[in-house]
């Protein structure tokens, strides 16, 4: 069973130390506390040091002494990533800078007017992607950002604190499936939604897709929706390339298609293309590849299924 548990790692405690650190002694002392830091989780996060360990030698086929650096080179590439994204959420763009490769995708969108989705994946800095979306939108569709609600309150908490307004709308995913209506409602005005396609909860549908040479489970509802309301959507990626440099990718635009699987694969795709080219910036941290516990069908169709097999039986 794939161990993610729809928790991210990070505190607010330790989004303040990183902002007092990165305003008064600069981005390169942060990253200087991460030497040490990544060297403790490759000791004391068995889990996850496995998972990454295994991801070099299984899928990328890397030799046992050049798998153990990279776990630790992974866990480095992922504190920068967690640092360079709270500078952006405490306002400090203008450290960054960003090369822009395939805009004009995202514009196209945009402008068409009929609503489209963004989708990334836990790879690279999606928050970065993020920054840069109202500047190149915003003009021609609201931008909204689908993601755990637990994770949006403790964003907007630290942007609280410091004082900083969140830029974007934020749809946050509860219990009450609400959010559902309120992405549905956004497409139909022609609004943007921006959400991942990697990860998905225990007991969530799933859809199978060709991923490194095997088979793998992705989130079946951002394809379905994708899908039902017949609206093109990009993936995008902002990959780290030097201290303070961000690549940003946007694929062509995946329109017309009633197949879920075709979606998926489109973007399993993808992601393997980019992993591939930064593998050190792979940060689902658990065995990606297992099979979940649970059917890949949603109760309610599983209930309908059962239905039918009565009718059936019975007649």
């Amino acid at each position: 069973m794939a161990s993610w548990k729809g928790k991210t790692r990070g505190g607010l405690l330790g989004y303040k130390i990183f902002v007092f650190i990165l305003k008064n002694l600069g981005l390169r002392a942060a990253y200087l506390l991460l030497v040490f830091v990544s060297f403790y989780f490759v000791l004391f996060a068995p889990t996850s040091t496995k998972a990454i360990y295994s991801f070099f030698r299984k899928r990328l086929k890397k030799g046992r002494l050049p798998s153990a650096w990279a776990v630790y080179r992974t866990y480095f590439s992922f504190g920068q990533a967690l640092i360079d994204r709270t500078a952006v959420l405490a306002g400090q763009n203008h450290k960054f800078t960003y090369y822009f490769d395939g805009i004009e995708h995202l514009q196209t969108i945009a402008e068409e007017g009929n609503g489209g989705v963004l989708i990334s994946c836990h790879g690279g800095n999606w928050s970065m992607a993020g920054s840069m979306l109202e500047d190149s939108v915003g003009d021609h569709a609201r931008v909204n950002i689908v993601m755990l609600e637990a994770e949006h309150q403790k964003i907007k908490a630290f942007l609280d604190r410091i004082q900083v307004k969140q830029a974007a709308n934020i749809i946050g995913i509860g219990d009450d499936f609400s959010h559902i209506i309120k992405m549905g409602t956004a497409l139909r005005n022609g609004e943007i939604l921006c959400m991942h396609g990697d990860r998905f909860l225990p007991g969530a549908e799933t859809v199978v897709v060709d991923f490194f040479g095997e088979k793998a489970h992705l989130p079946a509802g951002p394809f379905q929706l994708i899908t039902r309301m017949k609206v093109p959507y990009t993936i995008v990626f902002a990959f780290k390339e030097t201290v303070s440099h961000y690549h940003f990718y946007s694929t062509p635009p995946f329109k017309d298609s009633t197949s879920v699987q075709d979606a998926a694969q489109y973007f399993a795709t993808s992601v393997e293309e980019k992993i591939r080219l930064y593998p050190y910036q792979w940060y689902n941290f658990y065995d990606f590849w297992a099979v979940p516990d649970t059917p890949t069908q949603t109760s309610s169709r599983r209930k309908r299924n059962n239905t039918k097999k009565k009718q059936a039986s019975n007649g």
